[in-house]
């Protein structure tokens, strides 16, 4: 038979030293899953970090950065996207209704 804890959204904040702290793990779990969702697509079509790096015009080091989520502004994920082909369109949401609020071109 196998046993569980619940999970204890108080005690989670507890243990990790308080609520900001929670508030940043929780951001850097998102951060590094979207980098991941990236380093996918660029396998995906085919290319090593040092190919798309050149692309791009950066270091590998910077492709890992991205890749890791160490590395997530609007601009350098527009041009990682723009970099394998694809636009990247920046949207806002307002509950009733959204905003497309930047897309850039396709490459």
């Amino acid at each position: 038979m196998t046993s569980y804890t619940r999970w204890d959204r108080a005690a989670y904040i507890d243990r990790v030293g308080g609520e900001e702290e929670a508030e940043r793990r929780r951001k850097a779990l998102m951060a590094r899953q979207s980098g991941q969702r990236l380093a996918e697509e660029r396998k995906r079509h085919g290319l090593t970090q040092a190919q798309l790096a050149q692309a791009m015009g950066v270091t590998p080091g910077r492709i890992s950065q991205i890749e890791r989520g160490e590395l997530s502004t609007i601009d350098a994920v527009a041009r990682y996207v723009e970099a394998l082909g694809g636009k990247l369109d920046l949207i806002a949401s307002f509950g009733d209704h959204t905003l497309t609020v930047a897309t850039t071109e396709a490459a």
